[in-house]
């Protein structure tokens, strides 16, 4: 179990403006005795390198303010404790403290999303002292011994679990390294199912759950993501062989996109009448229409036959939503928009296959890719 000892010195200016979720809190005589904040302090908790001393929970903290309670709680979140008992009968609180005090809980949650493996908060008060409870992801605070998960070290180790299980029951599962954030964790999860099935981590962190998306049961989404996966082996056994180089073989995997999917138009021009499959690899290998997204599930697909590392990406190019992928190809990691390329002849270069930088037109948030190249795809 990986613990946290950093001691809270400082907090945020944020902070103060949640005290006034307490009523009265930090206005008049009743100021916070929280320690100044420095110029530039804009996160809860700047901490010091020294390891702070458990507070004794048989003495209650004097509380006289709402930074005094989200310094508590940031602090025990941190050390992976319960927070002590707070005498409130020095501080200003308003009808309704338990909930005030969940919003300083889910504050610290917003400003620090690397700490919601503490993913729930119950707090009670009664006269005037108040008891928080913080439940914990089991992989930062240690599994009952007869938990019986999948082993998952790596966020391509939890996708590769999650695709392995794709159906209706939740799978159940052991992390094993404490640096694993639950919102990375979800981010590399949007990589499974192939935009016909949700998949997404359990509250507590210890099952992948399941859903069938725009209203389709769990046996039609299952039966088109094998239907997909059919027509890339097929396609990509026609296209490449085993005296091509890895380069060679993505460029016919992606030639053939390029030559042979036509854009779906109805897009833009009546967008009710497109086919949800235009969005996923169906439109693009079997249907050969496709919008940006069915291209990218395709390519996947494609270059998985391969045995070339791939993902999606979503973003936006030129100020529309859009998503391309990025892939694995010689050791190096390069772009790759078969949407992009769509319709350019074979005579012709392609623009958009394995770059190494992307225009200033696309946009993405890089931490949908973090810690998913850190670790070759399994």
């Amino acid at each position: 179990m990986k613990r946290r000892t950093q001691k809270i010195t400082g907090f945020l200016l944020a902070v103060q403006a949640a005290a006034l979720l307490l009523t009265g809190c930090g206005a008049g005589d009743n100021t916070s005795a929280s320690p100044p904040l420095s110029a530039n302090s804009g996160t809860v908790g700047s901490a010091s390198p020294e390891t702070p001393a458990p507070p004794d929970k048989t003495v209650p903290l004097n509380i006289t303010g709402a930074g005094e309670i989200q310094e508590e709680l940031y602090a025990a979140i941190l050390d992976l404790r319960q927070p002590a008992s707070m005498d409130l009968s020095g501080a200003a609180v308003g009808d309704t403290p338990e909930l005030e005090i969940k919003n300083l809980y889910y504050e610290i949650l917003n400003q620090h999303p690397e700490l919601k493996y503490a993913y729930d908060l119950t707090a009670e008060v009664e006269n005037g002292l108040l008891t928080c409870q913080i439940s914990y992801m089991p992989y930062q605070t240690g599994y009952p011994q007869d938990w019986d998960g999948i082993p998952v070290a790596s966020l391509p180790e939890l996708i590769a679990a999650a695709e392995a299980h794709l159906g209706p029951e939740p799978v159940k599962i052991r992390l094993t390294d404490t640096a694993l954030t639950p919102d990375g964790m979800n981010r590399a999860l949007q990589q499974v199912g192939g935009g016909y099935i949700l998949c997404s981590l359990s509250r507590d962190g210890t099952q992948l759950t399941y859903s069938p998306s725009m209203g389709m049961t769990m046996k039609e989404c299952l039966a088109l993501l094998e239907q997909a996966k059919e027509l890339a082996a097929e396609a990509a056994g026609a296209l490449t062989d085993g005296t091509m180089t890895e380069r060679e073989q993505a460029g016919a995997l992606y030639r053939y996109l390029t030559e042979h999917v036509k854009y779906d138009r109805r897009y833009y021009s009546d967008r009710t009448s497109m086919p949800y499959h235009s969005q996923t690899a169906i439109g693009a290998l079997r249907d050969q229409v496709a919008i940006c997204g069915g291209y990218s599930h395709a390519l996947d697909l494609l270059f998985e036959q391969a045995g070339i590392p791939c993902y999606t990406v979503t973003g936006t190019s030129g100020g529309e939503n859009h998503m391309w992928n990025i892939a694995r190809l010689d050791g190096q990691w390069l772009w790759f928009d078969a949407t992009a390329d769509r319709g350019i002849s074979p005579q012709f270069e392609l623009r958009h296959f394995a770059r190494e930088e992307l225009d200033a037109q696309y946009s993405w948030d890089p931490m949908q890719l973090d810690q998913l190249l850190d670790a070759p795809r399994t």
